[in-house]
Order: structure tokens, then sequence, then C-alpha cells
């Protein structure tokens, strides 16, 4: 595999939401050589390739809960706001 190749799979590792173990498993790519090009590379992908911020999805939860409003991450990560304040302020921060 050459460094271009290489370069592709760093960027969509650095876009995806998985574990370099996970791309590397999914990929079919052996994963002591990612990690050489991904130290080596890394510092060449524009800042701009890699996204700020992820589309979150916004769940309501159930009253059985308790919980105001679940934040559901890509990465299955979930905040769960309990404060009517904070949850009030989630719209505006979504607009930043």
């Amino acid at each position: 595999m050459n460094q271009q190749q290489w370069q592709s799979h760093v960027r969509a590792y650095e876009k995806s939401s998985q574990s370099k173990r996970a791309y590397t498993r999914k990929h079919n790519l052996n994963y002591s050589q990612f990690l050489y090009w991904y130290c080596k590379l890394i510092e060449q992908i524009s800042v701009s390739d890699i996204p700020d911020f992820v589309p979150v999805d916004i769940k309501s939860s159930t009253a059985t809960t308790g919980n105001l409003s679940v934040l559901e991450f890509p990465n299955s990560i979930k905040l769960v706001i309990n404060s009517p304040v904070l949850l009030a302020q989630i719209p505006g921060l979504m607009d930043l």
C-alpha cells in the first residue's frame, strides 16, 4: 500500500467515530502499520478535513425515567439532562 492510500485511510478514520483498532479490523488493515502511518501522516492532514462538530440526535426521554432529555452521540455516549435550565440552553448552543 502506498502513502496516498494510507493517507486516505487516515482521513477516513479521522472522520469516523471508530477506534483505531475497530477501523483497522473493518478495513482489513494491519494495526501496527496503521499506527505507523497515522503518526507519520496526521500532521499533514488539514484541520479543515476534520469536522469540529458532529451531528447529534436529541431524543426526549420517557416520563418514567425522570430525565428531561438525552443527547445520544454517534459514538454511543449519552448525555442525560435533568435540569430544565440546561435543557433550555441547548437550542442556543446548536446555533453556534
